[in-house]
């Protein structure tokens, strides 16, 4: 029996240092550091929803090198200076985000000439 306990103390050991291991290699993941600093981006992208009630729009943004994330699809919060009744899905736009991490605020858009 003492075996066995050892035995199973040592596997929860092992599963916790893997835990741990995963968890400090999101941290080195590009964007989920502990910077606290905000950073400011501009990107392009194809207006795909809009939320108004909510002040959300979703962009199909190309690469934004700036925070280091590759292209994807995304939904943003949008402060309250953006009139978002000047968009509408389908658009190309440029846009400015400001934020750190993973948590950024669209700040502007442009349509794409």
């Amino acid at each position: 029996m003492r075996a066995f306990l050892i035995a199973m103390a040592s596997a929860v050991v092992v599963l916790l240092s893997q835990s741990d291991v995963r968890t400090q290699g999101m941290q080195q993941m590009p964007g989920m550091g502990d910077a606290k600093q905000d950073t400011t981006a501009s990107a392009t992208g194809t207006v795909t929803a809009i939320n108004a009630a909510d002040r959300k729009i979703t962009f199909n943004h190309g690469p934004i090198p700036e925070i280091k994330w590759p292209a994807m699809k995304m939904e943003f919060p949008v402060v309250t200076s953006v009139d978002l009744s000047k968009v509408k899905v389908g658009d190309k736009v440029r846009f400015t985000l400001s934020g750190s991490r993973n948590s950024y605020t669209v700040q502007s858009i442009s349509p794409v000439p």
